[in-house]
């Protein structure tokens, strides 16, 4: 559903109301990848250690111990009313765990805190903390949502490199929780409500068919209509002509659907040469 998943160095905002699984999400991140050897960093502003572990067991993610014990993961615990604004703490402690270590993930859950006891003008240092946390490594911070479906908090989610949506609407049924991908920066993602459980020993499963995967897939069908056009512009005497050439490689990269491109071809040679 996100092609390729989290890119390198980004901060991944999932957000979601109360029993929507967001702490499933971010500890199931970050023990992913450390089943992958790669070190993790989990940073709690509600659950102690003890209490992560506690629900780690009862979900059935028992390597979690392993990775405590063999230095892989780290753990966090801090009490968001103790922040002091700006959190340059924060991240100084997150600088110090890591050690300088690069290709570290890190789960923040909730960030809500970071957030909750700061003014409007405070809030402006968000976009830095968000930097900082991008050249430490790649990100996942969880944002609790109202009733109405937006972040209790005013984090400007243009921040984010990608946000996903998690809910619980609590009927019981197929749609029972849903996930919807808003936006994933410089990558292709499903644009679908993909409904989703949580189960005991795996965690967050999407359920997402053969045909919305396929949405995100590049098609190869029509490469002999985009090569034919380019070759066209290509014996064009316009100045323009390679960087539309450039444009239409681009977009026959990432072409996913089925349908022909000619009328789209078309129309960027039309608004960008005028005519061949």
């Amino acid at each position: 559903m996100i092609d390729g998943g989290f890119r390198k160095n980004t901060v991944n905002v999932i957000c979601g109301g109360p029993g929507a699984g967001k702490s499933t999400f971010a500890i199931q991140y970050i023990l992913h990848n450390l089943n992958r050897n790669h070190p993790g960093l989990l940073i709690s502003f509600e659950m102690s250690e003890k209490q992560i572990i506690q629900d780690c067991l009862s979900l059935g993610f028992f390597e979690i111990e392993e990775h405590i014990e063999n230095g892989s993961l780290t753990i966090l615990h801090f009490f968001g009313e103790d922040l002091v604004f700006p959190p340059l703490d924060f991240i100084q402690d997150i600088r110090e765990v890591i050690k300088g270590g690069e290709d570290v993930l890190i789960s923040i859950d909730p960030f809500t805190y970071l957030t909750l006891f700061m003014d409007e003008t405070e809030r402006k240092f968000l976009s830095m903390i968000f930097q900082e946390l991008r050249e430490i490594g790649t990100t996942v911070v969880t944002l609790e949502e109202n009733k109405n479906g937006s972040p209790v908090t005013l984090l400007p989610l243009y921040l984010a490199d990608s946000v996903i949506c998690l809910e619980d609407i609590g009927m019981g049924e197929l749609y029972n929780r849903t996930l919807k991908i808003v936006k994933t920066r410089g990558a292709r993602h499903g644009e679908g409500l993909y409904p989703y459980s949580i189960e005991n020993g795996v965690g967050i499963v999407v359920e997402a068919t053969m045909g919305q995967k396929s949405r995100i897939i590049a098609k190869r069908d029509f490469d002999d209509v985009f090569d034919e056009e380019i070759g066209k512009i290509a014996r064009s005497e316009d100045p323009l002509a390679p960087k539309v050439s450039r444009k239409l490689e681009v977009l026959k990269d990432n072409w996913v659907r089925d349908s022909d491109p000619r009328d789209l071809i078309d129309l960027v040679i039309r608004t960008e040469l005028g005519s061949l």
